[in-house]
């Protein structure tokens, strides 16, 4: 019986997925207020009201299908920095994969342009405050590896280490605005910037 549970959870979950992918499909291509429950369920070959279980109403359903776009977002980050172990390049490699994922993501660089309000300059009104938490947190522990690492210095300690973070996670919120939703050129000073960041961490 228990197996028979978990194996039905499985295929729920699967198809869970299925059904915020297409709907991130369909919210990328036409955009929130274009976009209807009806064209979804036909992309899923369902029908309208069997969508209604795996969200309450279509602003349920566009929160579940970008919820699920920056979690692959974040997943690919964290893949590309296992394969480093230098402090210096982990640091380097955790900014750059984020940056670069975008221009990559066809899809969910069509939802944020669509949408800026996904990915707010402000804090206190991100939508995604637990998702981009987390990246916070995973930029405060490469910036902690480098510095037991003697690579990064921290004076004030861990205060230093989350302010840091913080700081560089806004200054990547707003590349990531002019570059992907204002549609500027900004890898170039992204890369300056980046380096500038570095300089500033680097032990002396």
């Amino acid at each position: 019986m228990k197996e028979n549970v978990t194996y039905s959870q499985s295929r729920r979950g699967q198809r869970e997925r299925e059904v915020f992918e297409a709907a991130l499909d369909v919210f990328a291509e036409l955009g929130f207020k274009k976009a209807s429950i009806e064209d979804i369920a036909r992309r899923l070959d369902m029908s309208p009201a069997a969508l209604y279980r795996y969200a309450s109403d279509k602003r349920d359903l566009y929160r579940k299908a970008v919820a699920l776009g920056f979690s692959a977002w974040q997943e690919a980050v964290t893949a590309a920095l296992a394969a480093e172990t230098d402090p210096v390049q982990r640091f380097r490699t955790v900014c750059t994969s984020a940056f670069a994922y975008l221009g990559r993501d066809a899809r969910l660089r069509k939802v944020l342009a669509r949408d800026p309000s996904l990915f707010p300059f402000f804090a206190a009104d991100d939508p995604f405050s637990d998702i981009n938490r987390s990246s916070v947190v995973l930029l405060e522990g490469v910036i902690r590896d480098g510095v037991t690492a003697g690579a990064f210095a921290a004076r004030g300690g861990e205060a230093d280490i989350r302010a840091a973070a913080e700081v560089i996670f806004s200054l990547y919120v707003l590349f990531v605005q002019k570059a992907y939703v204002a549609g500027e050129e900004e890898s170039l000073l992204f890369q300056r910037g980046l380096d500038l960041v570095l300089d500033g961490l680097r032990a002396r």
